[in-house]
């Protein structure tokens, strides 16, 4: 509601700007973020409630792995890939190339705090399996109030693009106050692999990254016929998650041999 009234104050088509951006990242947070945060709790107040801490810590590094696991090339695909997706989906009629431009800006910041949006959604089940609704609610309200003072000191610079990346800069106070705040409860909640993981994440996504920049660059073409942008799109997004999925196998990653696991089981039961 913030962000839309200073919006509102900035040139005209910034609360758009904002609007279809956001959409954009809404997109992996609710496929996997917000679905990952439904199916743990149930685990982790079965846990808490049986006052197992250690397997709970268990799922919760996880947790958070495997959503790092989605939201790091998700993140790098969506920063490098901002122009053509926005391009793609909306650029016809009353939508001019301005306005794919002023998108893919607020695509671009909002991108930056996916992980933290992400990370948000799997750490607050965690809080309500120990019964405690409180400590999110408290920090949220704080992450809310920085957000409104970076939104006034970086919409003059960034425009509508630095109301984005305030909310993803508080994003990311928050989440880092939800970790700090629950280890303090908890003790070691698995650092040291999570952090092993975002290593291999982090230089699988940047070579996925490579790849599918010059994907675009060379075959990617805003003037083509909407069939053919959208072709082009697909074949650098399916690329790209193969590059990634083949990286993170000869890395070994662990979340990736969670999720080949689980469909080798689905393929037997069916």
């Amino acid at each position: 509601l913030i962000d839309t009234l200073l919006a509102s104050l900035l040139p005209g088509g910034s609360i758009s700007y904002l609007y279809y951006g956001n959409r954009l990242v809404q997109l992996p947070l609710g496929v996997f973020a917000v679905a990952l945060g439904v199916a743990i709790l149930p685990m982790l107040s079965r846990q808490a409630a049986n006052k197992d801490f250690a397997e709970l810590k268990k799922t919760l590094a996880f947790g958070i792995r495997f959503i790092l696991f989605i939201t790091i090339p998700a993140t790098v695909g969506l920063i490098i890939l901002r122009f053509p997706i926005v391009n793609a989906l909306w650029e016809r009629g009353e939508f001019l190339r301005a306005s794919t431009d002023g998108t893919a800006i607020a695509l671009l910041y909002y991108s930056l705090g996916l992980c933290a949006f992400a990370g948000i959604k799997v750490i607050v089940p965690a809080y309500y399996s120990l019964q405690d609704t409180k400590t999110p609610v408290k920090i949220g309200i704080y992450s809310m109030l920085l957000n409104i003072v970076l939104n006034l000191i970086l919409m003059g610079p960034l425009q509508h693009g630095g109301l984005a990346l305030a909310t993803s800069i508080s994003a990311l106070l928050n989440v880092l106050l939800l970790v700090y705040f629950l280890k303090k409860r908890l003790g070691l909640i698995g650092g040291r692999l999570i952090l092993i993981s975002t290593l291999k994440l982090a230089l699988s996504s940047t070579l996925m990254g490579i790849q599918i920049y010059y994907c675009d660059l060379t075959f990617y073409d805003p003037l083509a016929s909407l069939g053919e942008r959208v072709f082009v799109l697909l074949g650098c997004i399916f690329t790209g998650i193969f590059t990634f999925g083949f990286l993170s196998y000869l890395m070994k990653n662990d979340e990736l041999i969670f999720l080949l696991s689980l469909f080798k089981n689905r393929r037997r039961k069916s």
